[in-house]
Formats: C-alpha cells, sequence, structure tokens
C-alpha cells in the first residue's frame, strides 16, 4: 500500500475512534446521571459540555493549523482526548465530568479540523469527495457502535 493509501485509512481510523468515544460517553454518562437523580436539564447541559468545546475552539484553529502542521494539531487533539477520557473514573462529580467534556469536544475539534484539512488537502481532486465521504462513514460508525458501551454502567 502506498503512503497516501495508508495514511488516509490512518486518519479515518482515527476518526472512527473519536467517534466511538463521543457515541459511548453520551448515554453512559447520560444513564449514570440518570441514576444519581440529576434532571433532565442539568443532564442536557452536561451533555451540550462537548459541543461547547467544539464552539468555543473552533474560531481559533486556522493559526495553529498553519503554524504547526496537521501531525501535531490531530496528536495534541488525540491526546487531549486520551487524557481527558482517563480522567473520567477519577472523580465523579458533574463539574468535572462538564470540564472533561468540554475539553474532549476541544481535543475533538482539533483532531477533526486537521484530518479533514489533511484529507481534503492531499487527496486527488477525483476522489476528494469519496475521501471525505469515507471520513463522515468511519465517524458514523464508531458512533454508532459507542453506545453499545453502555453496559460499562454496571462498573462502579
Amino acid at each position: 500500500m502506498n503512503r497516501v493509501k495508508s495514511r488516509f485509512w490512518i486518519l479515518v481510523s482515527i476518526v472512527a475512534i473519536s467517534g466511538f468515544s463521543q457515541g459511548m460517553l453520551l448515554p453512559l454518562i447520560a444513564i449514570i446521571f440518570e441514576q444519581d437523580g440529576i434532571s433532565s436539564s442539568l443532564n442536557g447541559l452536561n451533555a451540550a459540555g462537548l459541543y461547547i468545546g467544539i464552539l468555543l475552539i473552533s474560531p481559533f484553529m486556522e493559526a495553529p493549523l498553519r503554524k504547526y502542521g496537521y501531525k501535531p494539531i490531530i496528536i495534541g487533539g488525540g491526546l487531549l482526548v486520551i487524557l481527558s477520557l482517563a480522567l473520567f473514573p477519577l472523580w465523579k462529580s458533574f463539574w468535572f465530568w462538564f470540564l472533561l467534556r468540554l475539553f474532549i469536544g476541544i481535543g475533538d475539534h482539533a483532531l477533526h479540523f486537521g484530518t479533514q484539512t489533511w484529507i481534503t488537502d492531499f487527496s486527488p481532486v477525483h476522489k476528494r469527495g469519496r475521501n471525505i465521504s469515507l471520513y463522515g462513514l468511519f465517524f458514523g460508525v464508531g458512533f454508532a457502535v459507542g453506545p453499545l458501551m453502555t453496559p460499562l454502567v454496571k462498573i462502579k
């Protein structure tokens, strides 16, 4: 497999894992909060933390990408997501988990911004649409598989 193809499949695999983590977190934390008696409004606010993080970082993504390049942005975003996911079991607190979700949103957006831009940059014009479609498909598959992890709620 040539270098461009292997890079593409690595990037869409990373995106599938990102989709998986998002798809896992949304129902898992919602169930935990529901079992703890947290209102649906607060539960929804906590879930929105991920998307608030995306909105907060969006205006600032282009300059670091131009300055540092694709790899550092993707790796930095991925590391932020991994670190945030690893910290969830540390402390069960509504606002702590909200901040972790906020950081996951920031990291995910960095990862997605870097991968989408890289894919559109190196894809030949006649394959660009196909490659971005595969990117979306892999994110969607990861997001769809994520809720299968809801049995993790039994682990306390």
